[in-house]
């Protein structure tokens, strides 16, 4: 029995179950977080979404601080997100290095391994937070 006045084709319904039964499958298990801490600043880029990396010069970087949070209270989940406490890339757990700067805004990187993100961070811009 057709839902409304108007029910979708056999092909536009086709087509919803291969984007959203296949599409947004494989786009989740593609998407990955690549960090790179250079000498000139902080490179990152969140696969597909962006093609090249983005940059965070080394002197727009006022601090750093390894850390715990909650992806969901804090951020509202995964992804690309927007909270309460500024902007977050992160594509799961919920470790990860926030970066405080020299703007007065603040960005959350994920990280599996945060310690150790902050410590390439303070040997390469010769900063310790």
């Amino acid at each position: 029995m057709p839902f409304g006045s108007n029910p979708a084709s056999d092909g536009a319904l086709i087509g919803i179950v291969v984007v959203f039964g296949f599409g947004l499958p494989v786009f989740m298990f593609t998407t990955h977080l690549t960090t790179e801490v250079r000498s000139d600043g902080l490179y990152y880029r969140l696969f597909p979404l962006h093609c090249s990396f983005q940059r965070i010069a080394a002197g727009d970087l006022k601090g750093y601080e390894a850390r715990t949070y909650s992806p969901i209270k804090d951020y509202g989940g995964w992804g690309i997100r927007y909270g309460l406490g500024g902007k977050a890339y992160n594509v799961s757990g919920n470790r990860g290095v926030l970066l405080h700067l020299s703007n007065g805004g603040s960005l959350l990187i994920g990280s599996q391994r945060p310690e150790e993100f902050a410590n390439a961070l303070a040997m390469a811009l010769g900063k310790r937070e």
